[in-house]
């Protein structure tokens, strides 16, 4: 992917003119001045097609993660043709205005043979200071009429402008809380933000909540079996085991807050107010079921090299005294996930799925597919929020 650097100046209609004639020079020999962009002659098979239906803003603050950043563009924009707009913001750096980049991503599409889709790139680079201004020199080149999805790879603050004037100007949030560098702060900085009275509500997505979905799902397919409801509502002891999150081991992974948090709210559990209690490998509470039932829920850390941090290891509900369980947990190889349901002495071995270890630009993909606030998500961090509070 080439780059073209821009001079000093910022100005909205020189940055058109270069991602125009960016376009323009993709076609070749095949140019036509005459045609208006996104257009095809139809005797020309290698035509190219400028494509936008959305404007994807993207915030980080590392050169690491922003090399991340134009890797995963290709494959993004195959499925969701962008404006793409890409700021790196170095707030600890000597400060340096800011520089600003054009570049086009062409995809080939399989069935229209040579022809092709071509995407288009911002990149803003600024330190020190100059990081403030970033917003106001990206805003202006979002293309009108779109939606505006904002995916920010940085600590999560609400209180940072830059990131709540980015915020401000978008359809939707897309985070990734397996990678928060302050996995319980920035929990609860996103749970601040679905507090917060916006004049038109903001949608949140959780590339790490998408990664729970087979979970979820395996969990509810219990549910669905007439047998097993009586040991069910007889449940009486929940166990979620995780690996600790790389940035911070003895913090509680998100994975295993959220999973609490939908149990919970999907259940209708209310938390009691006694005490948490926590130690260096257990978080421990109790909470109260609508028929007045209590359940001891614990959150167990666990050392396990194969696994990725942050990541859930086993979730088991368990009827200690009635002798039942129902378990979803990952196979010895670490490969598929599997779900065993214990009644008694029968036990009885249930669905396995493989791991799906998505690449981040197939879940950016899916969020990008949703406009719609996900009130489950929300319900299950403000649990998990609650949580966070007592411990």
């Amino acid at each position: 992917m080439q780059q073209i650097a821009l001079g000093k100046t910022l100005d909205v209609e020189i940055v058109e003119q270069e991602l125009a004639a960016l376009w323009h020079g993709s076609t070749g020999e095949a140019r036509s001045d005459e045609l208006p962009a996104g257009e095809l002659r139809a005797d020309d098979e290698t035509a190219v097609l400028r494509a936008r239906a959305a404007n994807l803003l993207v915030f980080v603050s590392e050169d690491k993660a922003l090399a991340e950043v134009h890797d995963l563009l290709q494959e993004l924009t195959a499925a969701h043709p962008s404006r793409v707009l890409t700021m790196l913001g170095e707030n600890d750096e000597p400060d340096r205005d800011i520089e600003m980049y054009v570049s086009a991503l062409s995809q080939k599409d399989k069935r229209a043979g040579p022809k092709r889709l071509c995407c288009e790139e911002v990149t803003l680079k600024a330190q020190g200071s100059f990081v403030a201004e970033l917003p106001s020199a990206a805003l202006p080149l979002l293309v009108s009429d779109l939606p505006t999805f904002f995916w920010w790879r940085s600590v999560v603050d609400s209180g940072q402008k830059v990131f709540s004037n980015l915020l401000h100007a978008s359809d939707r949030l897309i985070v990734d809380s397996a990678g928060f560098a302050k996995p319980v702060a920035e929990l609860l900085a996103i749970n601040k933000i679905f507090q917060q009275d916006y004049e038109t509500p903001v949608g949140i997505s959780d590339l790490n909540w998408a990664r729970l979905t087979s979970w979820r799902g395996l969990l509810a397919d219990f549910y669905d079996v007439a047998e097993y409801r009586t040991a069910l509502e007889g449940i009486d002891n929940v166990c979620i085991s995780y690996v600790a999150p790389k940035a911070d081991e003895t913090a509680m992974a998100p994975q295993a807050l959220l999973m609490a948090g939908w149990l919970a709210s999907r259940l209708q559990w209310t938390m009691l107010d006694k005490s948490t209690i926590r130690d260096n490998e257990r978080t421990v509470f109790e909470v109260n079921t609508q028929r007045g039932q209590i359940i001891t829920v614990e959150l167990q850390r666990m050392k396990e090299a194969a696994i990725k941090p942050g990541r859930l290891a086993r979730v088991e509900l368990q009827s200690l005294a009635g002798g039942s369980g129902f378990k979803v947990e990952r196979s010895e190889d670490h490969q598929r996930v599997l779900t065993e349901a214990k009644l008694g002495s029968d036990v009885q071995r249930g669905r396995v799925l493989p791991v799906r270890n998505r690449s981040t630009a197939q879940l950016l993909s899916r969020e990008m597919e949703i406009l719609c606030n996900d009130q489950i998500y929300q319900e299950a961090l403000q649990f998990a929020s609650n949580l966070i509070a007592r411990a």
